[in-house]
């Protein structure tokens, strides 16, 4: 799976807000785009953002739009992973397979235990 399909970048932000709750990992400057962990475009990296609320995997997701409805800015720094996010996480089938392909991932194995 490439770096930057939909669910390699879901799982990592699943995966790091997931230890951000946990108390065990935190870096502001973790989740953003066009970076070697997220090398996606802004746009992208907003959507999935957006679509991860929508699914109520995520909360506080602060979006400021223009009047005419393009994004011109953004604040993560209340993100919070839901329980639905854990179980995701956790229950999906594909997330399972990502552990062994993400190599962050395997860090968060300690964490269900």
């Amino acid at each position: 799976m490439a770096k930057d399909d939909y669910d390699v970048i879901v799982f990592k932000i699943l995966t790091y807000l997931y230890r951000k709750l946990k108390n065990r990992y935190e870096d502001d400057t973790y989740l953003y785009p066009l970076t070697n962990d997220f090398p996606i475009n802004e746009d992208y990296f907003i959507s999935i953002l957006e679509d991860l609320e929508e699914k109520k995997f995520i909360k506080n997701l602060k979006i400021i739009k223009s009047w005419g409805g393009d994004v011109v800015g953004y604040d993560l720094s209340q993100v919070k992973i839901t329980g639905d996010g854990i179980e995701y996480l956790r229950d999906n089938s594909r997330m399972k397979k990502l552990i062994n392909l993400v190599k962050e991932a395997r860090t968060i194995m300690s964490l269900w235990n």
